[in-house]
């Protein structure tokens, strides 16, 4: 009988023991969307950042997964919406930015203080202001001294929050976890993260956050939000193409004779490459050859029609720290006499090695004293100058089509007659209008006041296709006046403009 009571004890005490272990809630077992399929192997530590495998304080921090109905009832009045943003993509090993902004219940917003108050100001007809105050955290804390609260400070994993100037208006608390990790922190409506990528996969990867609001004895969730992110090896870039008189260059088709400007961009929000030297090199595509210039902003010159494609490689070669070089030595020689050379050094890191010239020492360990035979020894080179730099290289690549056509490339106004009243009900001038280039297909006038900012009349007519390009125009004005004439001749790829100032006085 006491054996069994004992067995039935221990049996009960597994149990219990049991189920306690399986009670202890984890980081990872709290995050909303579950274990990604891309959150495959080891990931290496982040700076500043914590393994989800620590335990989570739930009777501080309730966590509820999508769908509990007790998200209906988190906040008064309404739910609060969290989003959430990136300044994605990042190249490795530059710092990545993601924001949170909460965006509350209409009516609602948060004061200097930050508590949240209800906006007077605010049409609510389905409710009516009878506390000034959602959420009055003020009221609360204003007998809390630090180390004194009738409040816990501290996160999920139980370190205390950090001591800010501005603490008693940080009343949301942000947990961030991406790639097996969490970082957490106290802010108000919004709150602003950066984390550096050099140990990061490149990828697509994910960012949580879940926010809580604090209160008195525990702290309530109110939002989660999640945002994919890319970290990538290759440097983020973009091209502006652009050339005068093309009338759209969204369609990559150009001009020929007729510069075009390439303006590279590089995403860099961290200034990561602010001290690299950054290369930019260039084919066009039409047999010219390469262009490489240290210069983001380049033009080219296409003097045949047809289709092109162009290619943009970007180098950025990065500061860095230089990793130990393995001394090189060299078999037994024949000693001769001391020399002075510039060593070469290979490097396993992947960095590039700029070294200036240097003095080498020889080390030698001298054979046997033999008459009969030269003296041999063994030569271990010795750099006895630092290296000038280490550098990280990093590539962009940018391709495009274009397509060169003949275009509309200058136009001018030759020739202005007045039109005699016999001829016309208005005054009215005829513009005699040339272009070098195609033949338009349409011509628009625009006139305007003698500033030409304010615009007066607009008309534009199909022109009669000719085989040179010289157009008459008849504009009538309203009446006497100085007049800022602007008149474009365009056709389907190209649009070009002259302008001139004209007097009409009365009856001329």
């Amino acid at each position: 009988m006491k054996k069994d009571l004992v067995l039935g004890g221990l049996v009960l005490l597994s149990l219990w023991l049991i189920s306690g272990i399986q009670a202890v809630k984890r980081f990872q077992d709290v995050r909303f969307h579950g274990k990604q399929s891309n959150d495959q192997g080891h990931h290496s530590q982040i700076r500043g950042w914590s393994p989800d495998r620590n335990t989570w304080d739930e009777q501080l921090y309730p966590a509820w997964k999508a769908g509990d109905a007790r998200w209906e009832n988190c906040w008064r009045g309404g739910k609060v919406e969290a989003l959430l943003t990136s300044d994605s993509p990042a190249l490795i090993g530059s710092n990545i930015t993601f924001a949170v902004t909460l965006r509350f219940p209409r009516c609602q917003k948060e004061n200097d203080d930050g508590d949240i108050i209800y906006d007077r100001k605010c049409r609510n007809d389905s409710f009516s202001y009878q506390d000034q105050y959602v959420y009055n955290w003020t009221k609360w804390v204003d007998d809390c001294n630090e180390g004194n609260c009738t409040f816990l400070n501290k996160f999920p994993d139980g370190r205390p929050f950090p001591h800010h100037p501005d603490w008693r208006r940080r009343n949301f608390v942000y947990i961030f976890q991406t790639l097996d990790q969490f970082y957490s922190l106290t802010g108000r409506s919004s709150a602003v993260l950066s984390i550096n990528t050099t140990n990061i996969t490149a990828g697509t990867q994910m960012m949580e956050v879940s926010v809580y609001r604090r209160d008195h004895r525990r702290h309530y969730p109110v939002a989660k939000a999640s945002a994919m992110y890319i970290v990538t090896e290759q440097i983020p870039l973009y091209v502006n193409i652009s050339q005068k008189n093309d009338r759209n260059s969204s369609d990559k088709i150009f001009i020929k004779d007729s510069p075009i400007t390439f303006d590279v961009k590089l995403h860099d929000p961290s200034h990561y490459l602010a001290k690299a030297a950054v290369s930019f090199n260039w084919t066009f595509g039409d047999g010219s050859g390469s262009f490489v210039s240290n210069n983001p902003l380049s033009s080219h010159t296409y003097t045949l029609l047809g289709n092109f494609s162009l290619n943009l490689t970007v180098k950025a070669a990065i500061p860095g720290p230089c990793k130990p070089v393995t001394p090189t030595t060299f078999i037994p020689t024949t000693y001769t006499s001391s020399t002075t050379t510039a060593p070469v050094t290979s490097n396993s890191t992947g960095n590039s090695t700029d070294l200036p010239f240097t003095e080498t020492a020889f080390v030698t360990t001298e054979g046997s004293n033999v008459t009969t035979a030269p003296t041999t020894e063994t030569t271990t080179h010795i750099q006895t100058t630092p290296a000038a730099g280490c550098f990280i290289d990093r590539y962009g690549y940018y391709k495009a089509n274009i397509r060169i056509v003949d275009g509309i490339v200058e136009v001018n106004i030759v020739e202005m007659t007045n039109v005699s009243p016999s001829e016309a009900q208005k005054s009215s001038i005829d513009f005699v209008v040339a272009c070098q280039g195609s033949i338009p297909t349409d011509a628009c006038t625009i006139i305007s006041d003698s500033t030409c900012t304010i615009p007066q009349n607009e008309v534009c007519d199909e022109v009669v296709t000719t085989d040179e390009c010289l157009v008459t125009l008849r504009r009538a004005f309203t009446g006497p006046g100085t007049y800022c004439v602007n008149i474009t001749l365009g056709d389907d790829a190209s649009l070009a403009l002259a302008s001139t100032l004209v007097s009409v006085s009365e009856g001329e």
